[in-house]
């Protein structure tokens, strides 16, 4: 139980520093937030609205891929490696399934797997800094929890 809230808990956060590069790469603060609601073929016509939901919708799509993450997690020593690569193919898996499958079958791409270059620049990178967080917020929270433990 102790590693899925921990992996919930650094996916919360992880997606957290992925919104908050989303304000300071996307132009104006925040416009990335209503395309993770067109992830799902939401949309709101109120802007602000969308925003928020679009946050949301972020974080606790965050918080999931961290339950998944501290699933793969339990019953084995967590060594920073294994969290790590683990963290990285789950970042890796966030890109394929949400900015590229997702975001191409809502916009009646050709191809689930059309992509252009820049789109590929501008979203491939922060979803594999989200998985390396992932994994490094967890093994950060396991030496903090692991000193207060008795022995």
């Amino acid at each position: 139980m102790q590693t899925l809230r921990r992996g919930f808990l650094a996916g919360v956060l992880a997606s957290l520093v992925l919104a908050m590069f989303d304000f300071v790469t996307v132009g104006a603060p925040g416009n990335g937030f209503p395309a993770v609601l067109r992830w799902f073929g939401i949309t709101i016509a109120d802007s602000t609205i969308s925003h928020w939901a679009g946050l949301l919708l972020l974080i606790v799509l965050g918080g999931l891929v961290g339950l998944i993450f501290g699933a793969l997690q339990r019953g084995k020593p967590i060594t920073p490696g294994r969290a790590l690569l683990t963290g990285l193919a789950l970042g890796i898996l966030w890109w394929l399934l949400f900015e590229l499958v997702l975001t191409n079958i809502m916009n009646h791409a050709s191809s689930p797997f059309s992509l252009s270059f820049g789109r590929f620049l501008s979203s491939f990178p922060l979803d594999v800094l989200f998985g390396v967080l992932l994994g490094a917020i967890s093994i950060q929270w396991q030496g903090h929890h692991g000193s207060h433990q008795p022995s």
